[in-house]
């Protein structure tokens, strides 16, 4: 037998509370169960651990252990979705940021070639990759969309002309 992690996810049509989350995640204890509502409304999920010799039966029994659970507590399931993780997978996964490689002024400044004056003016033009964190040193943001961005660059060099009076 070999260990496999499994999340499952069901429609719960909004009427999921708090206590039945609590009374499914107890009731899978044994499996390490972790239960919660997803970002998407109407929507959980729960994360468990099973026992099988394969795939399809890690798969088929991570379902009715939660369809069980959900129905124990006095819930509909529909299933909207599974995924079966070897351990060696899960562990893989874990191991792996969450949060990709961000890059301020200097690293921008250092990947372009220019100084972190120009570095913070590219921010300006359109198509330049958004912010995603706003800190007091500056914003950050995703270091591959800043390289994509300037792999496509097109840069002239010299200073720009004073527009004509």
């Amino acid at each position: 037998m070999a260990n496999w992690a499994a999340r499952v996810e069901w429609n719960d049509a909004g009427d999921l509370t708090d206590v039945a989350l609590e009374r499914i995640a107890e009731t899978l204890r044994a499996h390490a169960a972790a239960a919660c509502r997803e970002r998407e409304p109407d929507r959980a999920s729960v994360n468990l651990t099973v026992e099988a010799n394969t795939l399809r039966q890690a798969d088929d029994l991570a379902l009715r252990l939660v369809r069980d659970a959900v129905h124990a507590a006095g819930q509909r399931f529909e299933p909207s979705g599974v995924e079966v993780l070897d351990e060696a997978t899960f562990a893989a996964r874990l191991a792996e940021p969450t949060i990709p490689p961000l890059v301020g002024y200097a690293e921008i400044a250092e990947i372009a070639g220019v100084s972190r004056q120009r570095a913070r003016e590219l921010g300006n033009l359109e198509g330049f990759p958004p912010a995603v964190v706003e800190t007091q040193a500056g914003p950050l943001r995703v270091r591959s969309q800043v390289e994509t961005w300037m792999s496509t660059w097109e840069r002239k060099p010299g200073r720009p002309r004073k527009a004509s009076s």
